[in-house]
């Protein structure tokens, strides 16, 4: 092909094309509301796209097309963009979602002042209207290079003709694997950490509220209502609330309340049921004693979407009423006092702090935009702010900028932020405690922890995160108190409790206590360091040199040089014979 003024090419690229299911229906039905959702959506793929290294080159109407340099990316961003979408309408208060479906071809393409051209294009728009709503389609070119990711279960649809294209073609659905779409699965038996069976009166489990609905659509709605839950009542003082990791694993485990209160080593448990039909919600509890396994209290709450939070809080004054829990006057005011955030916005961070978790640049970067949206929704939403913090932090520790030290900066910001529009949530406290603490701002990290402590004192992941800043200024007996609390509080504990427990170890001088800390850990990936520094000091030079290369393994531009500058230790010689045990291991 001759080149055209204003075309630039050919280029190879991979072509996806998206478009909205029923589109005319939708519009038809609720012409406003459609187009504000459209809009909601258009505007969170353009903010996503680049973390995944593609462009939005095109939007008309109910489509856009964009274009990737690499397949596999084009792919992983099709996946991560409808594994996004498909939540939307659990938040958006209507009965009928948004579905999009989504093409992907592979060609070469001419570029010009209004999008992209060629027969690729044609490819993927064709291709797209044999996806399932919310699904994937890709062309046989496609399929053939990414056909071995283990990540990913390709189904032909078989071969197909395709309006103005000539000749058939063969047409694959895409969508992850079994396993790559499965929740992590509970621990088996053996690795259940049992808890002292002698349990405290107040203490109070949650077990996952159950999705009467059976619309897969409101399950975010079921576990953010739990970890709200959770941490209102880990506000009082007088009640031991345990984590909800723990007891979502329990449950998984077995039925018999009375086994799940010896395991989790609590006295009470607390039930519930969510139904959703259209905008009328309807929240069942049932507050039991494990033992007896009898009903001690129950209540139902009739209301609709935009009164969720309302529901909340009369669930957790009433439970917290039922195991006679004596309320003075300032707690009370303090869950009074709190401002509910828009009802979408509330579940962007719920998703964000679930992609967040995967400690994956691009993932980091998703979770961000969704915070940030949050923030659009409703600019006095402290916990967007505060989950922001979170990325920027990560993202300077893991040296995933070119600008480490405006991460750093911005990671403060945001959580000053968080404490301004919200001084009553701990949240922002506890990242601003972090902030404080990479910055090597050991006082100022120091108070806001024991602030958010003050706060929310039964919280496990802040009893956790304030222990890890205290074993790097030399308060270690106090910072095992705390993790060995935290633990208490959530005894089915993630590895991150044993990575922080193992810091504190290894910075008061017990090396061999970290390596048998660590060794605990289900995913090692990061305790590599501290497991061929602890190896190397006490001599073992077999195994110092084994995590040494484990280390490269997982984190490929791991250098000694940038690595020095993370630790936030407070005594200069306790990070130099750290970095000693990383070189004597063959670390660089």
């Amino acid at each position: 092909m001759t080149e055209q003024p204003g075309l630039t090419g050919p280029r190879l690229q991979a072509v996806l094309y998206a478009d909205i299911h029923g589109y005319t229906r939708l519009i038809e039905q609720d012409e406003a509301g459609t187009i504000l959702r459209l809009t909601r959506s258009l505007a969170l793929i353009r903010n996503l796209v680049g973390d995944y290294g593609g462009t939005v080159v095109n939007t008309a109407g109910d489509g856009l097309v964009a274009v990737f340099q690499d397949v596999h990316k084009a792919l992983h961003f099709a996946i991560e963009m409808q594994r996004e979408l498909s939540c939307e309408s659990a938040w958006a208060e209507t009965r009928e979602p948004i579905a999009w479906r989504v093409g992907i071809s592979l060609g070469e393409t001419f570029e010009g002042q209004d999008g992209v051209y060629g027969h690729s294009v044609n490819l993927a728009a064709r291709i797209q209207s044999f996806a399932e709503p919310g699904g994937i389609c890709v062309t046989e070119t496609v399929y053939r290079i990414v056909r071995d990711n283990a990540q990913l279960a390709l189904r032909s649809l078989g071969r197909r003709r395709l309006k103005n294209i000539s000749a058939p073609v063969e047409i694959y659905a895409a969508m992850p694997s079994a396993a790559a779409a499965a929740p992590a699965s509970p621990l088996p038996r053996d690795m259940l950490r049992r808890t002292d069976p002698s349990q405290p009166d107040a203490s109070l489990a949650i077990l996952p509220m159950e999705n009467l609905s059976a619309d897969p659509r409101d399950q975010h709605l079921c576990q953010g209502i739990v970890a709200d839950l959770i941490t209102n009542l880990s506000r009082f003082r007088q009640l031991m609330v345990i984590a909800r990791h723990s007891s979502v694993l329990v449950a998984a485990q077995t039925t018999s309340l009375r086994e799940i209160g010896r395991r989790l080593g609590v006295r009470y448990l607390l039930t519930g049921g969510f139904r959703r039909a259209g905008n009328r919600l309807r929240i069942t509890v049932d507050l039991a004693e494990a033992e007896s396994e009898n009903v001690i209290w129950s209540e139902r709450y009739d209301g609709v979407m935009q009164d969720i939070f309302d529901f909340q809080d009369d669930v957790t004054a009433m439970t917290a009423a039922r195991v006679a829990i004596q309320l003075d006057t300032a707690e009370r005011r303090r869950l009074a006092e709190q401002a509910h955030p828009a009802l979408y916005a509330y579940g962007l961070v719920l998703r964000g702090q679930d992609m967040g978790l995967r400690f994956l640049p691009d993932a980091n970067l998703h979770a961000r935009r969704l915070f940030e949206e949050a923030r659009d929704l409703d600019p006095s939403y402290g916990r967007s702010y505060a989950a922001m913090s979170r990325t920027f932090n990560v993202e300077w520790r893991y040296n995933w900028t070119n600008d480490p030290d405006a991460a750093l900066n911005q990671a403060l910001v945001l959580a000053k932020r968080a404490v301004q529009c919200d001084n009553l949530d701990s949240r922002g406290f506890s990242e601003m405690g972090l902030a404080h603490l990479y910055k090597k701002q050991h006082d100022e990290a120091l108070a806001a922890y024991e602030h958010a402590l003050e706060l929310n004192p039964n919280d496990a992941d802040l009893l956790a995160y304030t222990g890890d800043c205290l074993a790097y200024v030399r308060q270690g007996d106090r910072a095992v108190q705390l993790l060995e609390r935290a633990m208490r509080l959530n005894p089915y504990y993630p590895d991150a409790y044993l990575w922080f427990l193992g810091d504190a170890h290894f910075h008061h001088g017990d090396y061999a206590r970290t390596i048998e800390t660590l060794s605990k850990m289900r995913d090692q990936s990061e305790a590599h360091r501290l497991l061929a520094a602890s190896h190397a000091l006490l001599g073992q030079m077999d195994e110092a040199r084994h995590h040494a290369r484990a280390v490269m393994q997982v984190h490929p531009n791991f250098t000694i040089a940038h690595w020095r500058k993370v630790p936030p230790l407070k005594h200069p010689e306790d990070l130099e014979l750290y970095v000693e045990g990383l070189r004597k291991a063959g670390l660089t």
